[in-house]
């Protein structure tokens, strides 16, 4: 009986020992990176890195300047809103509906001296005009309306007339309210053009119809960052005509 335990120890004792270099040699083959290859790999992780970082600046940026660009867009928009819409009533008068088919209406109501043709001034920056902005028929006690381009501290701004009620000047300082705000928009220019107005001929006495059209176009800036710009224009129809009987 121990004869038998120990040719199974021995036969045992044989197997394990003959498995030792098999096991040896799959160590040794799943030895690590050698430092080339570490540094190698290290570099490659590096430029994948650096990779990522870039396009995720430049993701980050584009989104930026979007979102600037947008908010310049609605200031730049609410301007010419509020200037469009202030000058599409230009020269209403409560009487002219009593006026109808009469071209000689404005001197026959005596206010030919206040409703007439858009005040442009010549650099083409401002212009005014008159209102019966509270209906009762007397322009003498109406603010002027008017826009105008300026600066406040080296700032462009568009301002709007808000007080006087006589003729306009675009170079006084009274009377003029920011509609611009110079801490977020920087206007680079202001142009005001009627080079789209025409004159219609209404009889063969030579009553005559002055249709006026006027372009407003403004470029501004973001003051923070003067590479998101933007131009807008709209091209403004009077409501009312200015009409002027022959002679």
């Amino acid at each position: 009986m121990s004869g038998l335990k120990t040719r199974q120890f021995s036969c045992a004792s044989t197997v394990a020992i003959s498995k030792l270099p098999e096991h040896s040699q799959h160590l040794k083959n799943q030895r690590g990176f050698g430092l080339i290859e570490m540094l190698i790999s290290m570099a490659l992780s590096l430029l994948a890195v650096s990779v990522m970082v870039i396009l995720m600046a430049s993701t980050l940026g584009t989104g930026s300047a979007t979102i600037q660009m947008s908010r310049l867009s609605q200031e730049l928009r609410a301007s010419m809103q509020l200037m469009s819409r202030d000058l599409r009533r230009a020269n209403f008068h409560s009487s002219f509906y009593n006026c109808y088919a009469n071209v000689d209406c404005r001197s026959d109501l005596g206010i030919a001296t206040y409703v007439d043709t858009i005040n442009i001034n010549a650099a083409e920056n401002c212009f005014w005009y008159w209102l019966d902005r509270d209906g009762d028929g007397d322009l003498s006690n109406d603010a002027v309306g008017g826009f105008r381009y300026g600066t406040i501290g080296g700032v462009g701004v568009i301002q709007m007339r808000t007080t006087g009620n006589s003729a306009a000047n675009c170079d006084d300082s009274d009377g003029w309210e920011l509609i611009t705000d110079p801490n977020t928009v920087e206007i680079t220019s202001f142009v005001v053009s009627n080079s789209d107005s025409y004159t219609e001929t209404l009889s063969a006495y030579g009553d005559v119809q002055v249709v006026e059209k006027i372009r407003l176009t403004i470029n501004g800036q973001m003051a923070t960052n003067p590479s998101v710009q933007r131009e807008i224009q709209d091209l403004v129809l009077i409501r009312n005509d200015i009409q002027t009987a022959g002679a």
